[in-house]
C-alpha cells in the first residue's frame, strides 16, 4: 500500500470514489460529483486539514481526511471522511488505512481522534474493532430547518 498527502488537487480525482462510497449501503446518500467536489474541498481548505490517499496495485482504494482543533489539553483530530473501494470492503483496507492515518498523527503531535459515524453495525463496528469506544456523555444532535 502507498499513501501520499490528500490535496485540493486532487478532489476531481477522488471525487468518484467518495460518490460510489457514501451513495452504497449503509449510508445510501445522493452525492453527486459537483456535491462531494464541494465538501471535500471545504474540508482540505480548513485551516489545519490533512488528509491520506490510499493506493495499491489496483489504484486508488481509499481515503480519509479531516482536521486538528485545540483542546486545552492536547490536539485533537476529526476524522470527517473515511471511505474505501466499496468493491473491495471487507479486506482489511480500511484497517490499514487507519493504521497509517494513526501512525502519522501521532508522529504530528496529535493526542486523540474523534469521529461521528453512523449506527450501524458496518460503520460503527469498524471503529470499534479499531479501539474507538461510544461516548455516553456526547449525544449527536441535529434539525431540519
Amino acid at each position: 500500500m502507498q499513501y501520499r498527502e490528500f490535496l485540493v488537487e486532487d478532489i476531481p480525482s477522488v471525487a468518484e470514489l467518495y460518490v460510489a462510497s457514501f451513495n452504497a449501503p449503509p449510508w445510501n446518500d445522493r452525492w453527486t460529483a459537483a456535491t462531494a467536489g464541494k465538501r471535500l474541498e471545504q474540508m482540505l481548505r480548513r485551516e489545519s486539514a490533512y488528509g491520506l490517499l490510499a493506493y495499491d496495485e489496483a489504484g486508488l482504494c481509499g481515503l480519509v481526511v479531516g482536521d486538528e482543533e485545540q483542546f486545552y489539553d492536547e490536539v485533537q483530530f476529526q476524522i470527517r471522511e473515511f471511505c474505501v473501494d466499496n468493491s473491495r470492503r471487507g479486506q482489511g483496507l480500511g484497517t490499514m488505512i487507519y493504521q497509517e492515518l494513526e501512525r502519522r498523527l501521532k508522529a504530528r503531535g496529535i493526542g486523540s481522534i474523534v469521529l461521528y459515524t453512523l449506527h450501524h453495525p458496518s460503520a460503527a463496528g469498524f471503529y470499534q474493532r479499531l479501539g474507538f469506544a461510544v461516548q455516553e456523555k456526547i449525544a449527536f444532535m441535529s434539525k431540519k430547518l
